[in-house]
């Protein structure tokens, strides 16, 4: 009979709420459910198969009696809280797992992969075969060469996702075998009698022996499995601020490379992510959002982009990796230089995941870099003294070896270093030419002045150098968080830093007549001015791109801080020596209820923002070249 079964701890062992391998991922749950997943996905692909493996994450909601034998569940999670009232945090957690399995409906994710082998060995469910592994041992891995994960702790990440602690698993392998079976991770409870405690784990199974049930679990309607591959179905899923964004920048930050690959394609809820629909999501990204995804995009350019400037390096193992046995090729190195790049380069080993960034290269060479560690020898090594977390290398992992495998780490990070000073240092001298003065000086020194000359000393003729110190204004205003350049239909601009001089910072161009669509009334404008010193500056992350250069164009965007019935956006144009203030032609808001109230030479004055909305406007400026800008936001609270 299938049913949920707790067994006895024979007065041994009683486990906690702190299991090890769960808390392992609790601090950034939804992440690590990515990574894990998606490893072991990439690591169970069909042999001979040069598809890319798909993994899909689907949420949805199902009724509470769709869970099997859900009251006995349930029983169990009311045991688990009243033997549990004297440690706080278990009771909570139970308190809540309690309330939530009383609802009429229960939140469900559904994580499925494709192009993979499944569950194998549910015939026999014997020790050591993938099932077992999966479903009922722990800390066991037997992973092929090169995998990705090899400490068999990965498979807690769901557990962790889920509000009852409770996963199931279903599959169907390359002979057709099925497979279902539920695992509920709880703790310890006092079960028929006192003093008779359970284990904390409970099996959803057929009888006794705890095997494979045949046939595939039934929770999403929408779905039917046809191929091999597996199903986990995390019972409880833990509720997730905008779920789909999360998860689409937990893909893209850690599988970049088996992406742009084409090893990977990753479904979540309807978007799809794989190497033609990437340059969309990347679009998107703000490299001001934080240093992580500034980070990412300059890897992104490295792996994608033709740019001349980018090198791309096989391993040549009399540099570095002969004496460890390493072959010619077992590693790529893409490199790029470049003024602000991040100085860091992102390592990953054959299956494609981000393990870490290896920074202190360089002080003084401004480039970023990607790794990736294709060959068997290389990527075994490296896999013996990866930590659980899949994000560093301990020597110290690989008892009796540390000395060698400190010896490989600290190779490689010289290796890294070697490479990138021998591509990009700069060759030194012992003259120095002050700026421009070389244009004054006489070709070739005198006699008596060669005479007076010593090496490594700057020549005397240069008496001295003085300059003004000039005091930098008050009042600064502020640069926009982001400028982008989408292509012209001319031709004229592009996107980021290519292989051309940035643009010449233009002289101010001078306001011509006032021609434009939108309200420009002197009326309005007289009563505008006369309502600014209401506003106050407010500092907000703006978002600006040139779609038009040639015309002027410009799209701005930001999310508005505060209702406010009044607002301004104040233009001016960055020289080389101070602002000048940028003449709008015309400006309308491309969204929302907020409208554009009137213009003011480089103002813009708006009306009914709402608080939270993402304000999309237009702006044409007096000015037939790309122009760097900058943009105030001053606002009046309602």
């Amino acid at each position: 009979m299938k049913k949920w079964r707790f067994l006895s701890n024979q007065n041994s062992t009683i486990v906690g709420i702190n299991d090890a391998g769960i808390e392992t991922f609790t601090a950034n749950m939804n992440k690590s459910l990515v990574r894990e997943i998606i490893q072991n996905s990439l690591d169970a692909v069909i042999d001979g198969c040069t598809d890319p493996v798909e993994v899909e994450f689907v949420q949805f909601d199902i009724l509470r009696e769709s869970i099997p034998d859900v009251d006995e569940l349930q029983r169990a999670i009311n045991k688990c809280k009243k033997s549990n009232q004297n440690e706080p945090d278990a009771y909570k957690f139970f308190l809540n797992a309690e309330n939530i399995l009383s609802q009429p409906k229960i939140r469900v994710l559904r994580i499925s992969d494709h192009k993979t082998k499944g569950l194998e060995g549910t015939d026999t469910c014997e020790k050591g075969i993938s099932w077992s592994r999966l479903v009922k041992e722990s800390g066991s891995s037997n992973k092929g060469q090169g995998s990705g994960g090899s400490f068999g702790i990965g498979k807690a990440a769901a557990f962790a996702c889920s509000d009852l602690r409770t996963v199931f698993y279903s599959s169907k392998d390359a002979r057709g075998l099925l497979s279902n079976f539920g695992v509920a991770k709880l703790v310890s409870f006092e079960d028929k009698n006192p003093g008779d405690w359970t284990t904390g784990i409970g099996y959803y199974s057929e009888d006794n022996r705890f095997v494979a049930i045949n046939e595939l679990t039934k929770f999403d309607i929408n779905y039917n499995r046809v191929d091999s591959g597996t199903d986990i179905y995390i019972l409880g899923m833990h509720d997730t601020d905008d779920f789909e964004n999360t998860f689409t920048k937990a893909v893209l930050l850690d599988f970049l490379v088996s992406l742009v690959n084409k090893k990977l394609v990753v479904r979540i809820q309807n978007q799809i992510i794989d190497s033609t629909t990437l340059s969309k999501y990347m679009n998107k990204l703000n490299p001001y959002e934080s240093e992580e995804i500034k980070d990412l995009l300059e890897y992104y350019h490295l792996l994608t982009s033709h740019d001349p400037k980018i090198k791309k390096i096989k391993l040549d193992s009399a540099k570095y990796g002969k004496q460890f046995g390493f072959k010619d090729g077992e590693c790529t190195l893409y490199l790029k230089e470049d003024e602000g790049l991040n100085r860091k380069i992102m390592i990953t080993r054959r299956a494609g995941m981000r393990i870490l960034e290896q920074n202190r290269i360089s002080g003084s060479i401004d480039f970023t870099g990607v790794l990736i560690i294709e060959g068997n020898q290389m990527n075994e090594s490296f896999k013996k003294m990866e930590v659980p977390s899949h994000d560093a290398w301990e020597p110290g992992r690989v008892r009796g070896e540390e000395k060698k495998y400190n010896n490989i780490l600290l190779g490689l990070r010289k290796y890294l270093r070697e490479t990138v000073k021998d591509l990009f240092g700069k060759v030194t001298t012992n003259s120095m030419d002050a700026l421009g003065a070389s244009d004054f000086l006489p070709d070739k020194s005198t006699d008596e002045e060669e005479k007076s000359l010593k090496k490594d000393e700057m020549s005397t003729r240069i008496k001295s150098l003085e300059g003004k110190v000039i005091e930098p204004s008050k009042e600064r205003t502020r640069s926009i968080d982001k400028v982008e350049v989408d292509s012209d239909p001319e031709g004229e601009t592009g996107s980021g830093k290519g292989e051309e001089p940035g643009p010449v910072k233009p002289t101010p161009p001078h306001p011509g007549p006032v021609i434009g669509v939108n309200p420009r009334n002197q009326g309005g404008l007289k009563n505008k001015e006369g309502n600014e010193k209401n506003l106050k500056k407010i500092q907000v992350k703006k978002r600006l791109m040139c779609t038009n250069a040639k015309s002027g164009i410009y799209h701005l965007s930001f999310i508005v801080p505060s209702n406010t019935s009044e607002a301004k956006l104040e233009f001016t144009l960055s020289g080389e020596q101070s602002d000048f203030e940028l003449p709008i032609l015309n400006a309308k808001v491309l969204n929302g209820n907020a409208k554009v109230t009137s213009i003011k030479g480089n103002k813009v004055f708006l009306s009914g923002l709402e608080k939270g909305k993402n304000l999309k406007t237009e702006i044409q400026v007096e000015f037939d070249k790309y122009c760097m800008m900058e943009v105030d936001y001053y606002a009046c609270k309602k």
